[in-house]
């Protein structure tokens, strides 16, 4: 009986754990520059429509170091939007500050992070902002990727 109890508590670990350290970024191999850019000007688009662009700050989780993480990147500073990428530590819920900048100026962003996947010619996006989830789905068709559906907000 304490055996399975162990066992029990050891699995709910385990769990909790694998949980908390979901990996962020494209887990699609060998991504083409067209598809990702098309992907992250949709995601930039929709941000434009939730946030004004010169009052925000976007502050990325994780490393970037995919062609759709760059696009976006890129897309957001030219609306206006200030980023703030993250280094090789994990990006927590803290404010950034110019060391010119007193307590009562710090800049509050907004943690940013976004997981791509495939599954044949269906691409996934799911943006993580603060405790905001969004998702789309896009379809390659004729050698060009569309929307396959509308986006879903999840707060």
């Amino acid at each position: 009986m304490r055996f399975s109890t162990l066992i029990l508590a050891l699995s709910l670990l385990l769990l909790q754990v694998g949980c908390a350290t979901q990996p962020y970024g494209n887990f699609i191999q060998n991504p083409s520059l067209a598809t990702s850019k098309a992907m992250a000007d949709d995601v930039t688009a929709q941000l434009m429509r939730l946030y004004p662009a010169a009052n925000t700050q976007f502050n990325l989780s994780h490393t970037v170091n995919d062609p759709f993480g760059h696009a976006l990147i890129e897309n957001l500073r030219l609306e206006g939007f200030a980023v703030q990428e993250a280094t090789q530590q994990p990006i927590q819920r803290q404010k950034f500050a110019a060391p010119h900048q007193s307590e009562t100026e710090l800049q509050k962003g907004l943690i940013l992070s976004y997981v791509i996947d495939r599954s044949g010619d269906l691409y996934h996006i799911k943006l993580m902002i603060d405790d905001m989830r969004l998702s789309r789905a896009f379809i390659v068709q004729a050698d060009s990727i569309h929307p396959a559906g509308l986006w879903v907000r999840k707060e």
